[in-house]
């Protein structure tokens, strides 16, 4: 019969899940990106959870790897191809672990599915936030005309830029466990994440008549496949291009290095998702966020 197993140990799980990953790199990108950052040793922060990080790989009857599933620290957990009755599974695996995670991200059925069982556990309701799209590039077409050019950062943009990834969390992902820790350690993460970036040479900015108008950043490739993200561009600099221009130069830079950029947009938000499909990316498959809020306490902490 068809079974979960769950790893806290990402080594183990790479181990397990390699064939699966490797056949399907583009729609399982979050799951292998953060397997290769633990792999490499670099150091997440896990602030309210006892586990740092669970990975899980649902088999079938025949013993194949059938879908994948992750928690990142006091993340929800995020769902890859689960279908209802696995994901409904997995969400008791997870409570008989003691957790209490307050949604899921992924595939739709799936986690909708998980936080129903959530719901009937410990009650409360089903919200959706933003939904993803995942994007990949088939071909590169640079928009023209933009003025300025695109660098890598350096270490006089560190400030600027963790304050526009602060910027990006508050207008994209508000209510996350991110937006509810202190300003000061979001702003230290936010600088961590900056360099962190930079030490791989994967944050680049955009820069106009000497101004840093424009930003966009990538990790290394996971199983051919890497990850645009985030892309921001101050509210006073947008409608010039500068995005446009940031992202292509960052995909270059990936095409160059031999593997396929990727990314995640915000489904409603259209303008963003032109942008993207007019230098060149296409729709590969759609994901949801969703919450379960606690009507008594109003808490969206794990």
């Amino acid at each position: 019969m068809s079974r979960w197993e769950l790893y806290d140990d990402p080594h183990l799980f790479a181990e397990a899940a390699r064939p699966y990953l490797a056949a399907n790199p583009l729609t399982c990108t979050v799951i292998t990106s953060m397997v290769d950052r633990l792999l490499s040793g670099e150091e997440l922060p896990a602030r309210l959870n006892a586990t740092a990080h669970w990975f899980g790989v649902r088999r079938d009857e025949g013993g194949q790897v059938e879908a994948v599933a992750m928690r990142s620290g006091d993340w929800p957990p995020y769902l890859q191809a689960v279908d209802a009755a696995a994901a409904t599974e997995l969400a008791g695996l997870v409570i008989d672990r003691g957790e209490r995670p307050h949604g899921a991200n992924g595939s739709p059925a799936g986690a909708r599915a998980f936080c129903e069982r959530l719901v009937q556990e410990w009650g409360g309701r089903i919200e959706s936030r933003t939904g993803t799209r995942l994007f990949r590039l088939e071909g590169l077409r640079p928009p023209q005309g933009v003025p300025g050019h695109p660098r890598l950062a350096g270490p006089d943009d560190i400030e600027l830029l963790a304050g526009w990834v602060e910027a990006f969390h508050d207008e994209a992902d508000p209510g996350t466990p991110h937006s509810t820790l202190p300003l000061e350690v979001r702003c230290e993460e936010s600088r961590q994440n900056v360099r962190d970036r930079m030490a791989t040479e994967g944050q680049w900015v955009w820069e106009d008549g000497g101004e840093v108008v424009s930003c966009a950043a990538t990790r290394p490739a996971a199983y051919g496949f890497a990850r645009i993200g985030p892309v921001y561009t101050p509210p006073t600099r947008r409608g010039r291009g500068y995005a446009a221009g940031v992202t292509a130069a960052v995909s270059q830079a990936i095409l160059d290095a031999g593997a396929t950029p990727c990314l995640f947009t915000d489904i409603a938000n259209p303008t963003s998702n032109g942008v993207y499909q007019r230098i060149g990316f296409v729709s590969v498959e759609d994901s949801v966020n969703l919450i379960v809020v606690d009507e008594s306490q109003l808490s969206l902490a794990p």
